[in-house]
């Protein structure tokens, strides 16, 4: 396993895959961070901008991902199509009454509590959503 939150991590991406680099790269974190997983997706491979809570996507240059053969994926891409898409909101609410979705929440917090909800979250020391309970 690779730790991406200790220096030289995509050094240790590249070795461990004999310098190809990784076929997939689902960045969940965006930023620096993001910029850094790009780097070691493997020519021909592809590479998944889905998350920001650094504050931003992943900036990447798109003349490389296209000279490299990397296929880009963002946020925008992996939405549901309404005109193909027969599971609707009301769908997934009525599922989720009927216990047949189950969230992952690591925390819940109460309302006066929330800074340490956001900080948690900025500091990606959540293992799933943090609930903050209102009243």
């Amino acid at each position: 396993m690779i730790d991406y939150s200790e220096p030289g991590w995509e050094k240790r991406v590249l070795e461990a895959t004999n310098g190809r680099g990784a076929d997939i790269v689902l960045d969940g974190a965006g930023g620096e961070l993001g910029a850094t997983a790009f780097t070691v997706v493997r020519d021909g491979g592809w590479f998944s901008a889905h998350g920001a809570p650094s504050g931003g996507f992943a900036a990447y240059d798109a003349d490389e991902a296209r000279r490299r053969g990397i296929t880009v994926q963002s946020i925008d891409d992996l939405r549901a199509d309404t005109t193909t898409t027969t599971i609707t909101g009301a769908d997934v609410i009525a599922r989720a009454v009927a216990g047949d979705l189950e969230p992952v929440v690591d925390r819940v917090y109460d309302l006066d509590h929330v800074a340490d909800a956001h900080t948690a979250l900025e500091q990606r020391t959540l293992l799933g959503k943090a609930l903050i309970r209102v009243g």
